[in-house]
């Protein structure tokens, strides 16, 4: 199986790439550090499998995910993440996850997931399914996330709302455009979303920004 991975982190693709190397019969035939990147550098028949990191600077991968579904490329994608909870598990297999793999897993749990997908399953992560039955089974309503969000995140949020590239939030906030970007995911992993717009709405029901 011929496998692309979309992830942003240098080290987390160093640690992919390691471990496809253990696996015999799978090969990495490219690695995109953002969904814009791949958009641009992937092709037909490049891969049998993308796998896809969620927290991707810029386009999130839950809408990466979503735009490779609806384009013709044919190419299904796996999620690679940390997130286990219920609202990104349904988020990704909504977008059109084949399967959802933990950032962590041994190399024997991702060898028994691919051979999963190329059978036509949908795996996930042991740890994940158990997670997922877990929330179903006994749903609780997540805390509110104001307390956790920093006096700088909320300033980012703001300028979101507001329109602002991430260029223009790091002159106004006189910060580079890496530190922006880092700002926006640890937002978004707090505020338990998938991308802007999410973030945006989520925002707005918690009080963190309000519409004048």
């Amino acid at each position: 199986m011929n496998i692309a991975l979309v992830e942003d982190r240098a080290s987390l693709r160093q640690t992919f790439a390691r471990m496809l190397e253990a696996i015999p019969g799978h090969r990495l035939v490219a690695m995109f550090a953002s969904a814009e990147e791949a958009k641009d550098g992937i092709r037909p028949g490049m891969a049998d499998l993308l796998v896809v990191d969620l927290d991707l600077p810029g386009e999130s991968g839950i809408e990466f995910i979503r735009w490779l579904q609806e384009s013709a490329l044919g190419i299904p994608a796996a999620v690679w993440t940390i997130h286990d909870g219920r609202d990104a598990v349904y988020a990704a297999l909504k977008a059109g996850a084949v399967g959802y793999l933990e950032k962590g897993a041994k190399v024997h749990e991702f060898q028994t997931a691919l051979e999963g997908i190329e059978e036509g399953g949908a795996p996930m992560s042991p740890r994940i399914a158990r997670r997922l039955l877990v929330d179903v089974l006994s749903p609780s309503p997540s805390p509110r996330p104001t307390e956790d969000i920093s006096v700088r995140e909320r300033e980012v949020l703001r300028a979101v709302a507001a329109g602002r590239t991430h260029k223009q939030i790091a002159a106004d906030l006189a910060i580079s455009p890496f530190t922006v970007r880092a700002h926006i995911k640890h937002i978004y992993r707090k505020l338990q979303v998938m991308g802007r717009a999410q973030a945006l709405q989520r925002a707005r029901e918690v009080g963190l920004i309000v519409d004048r």
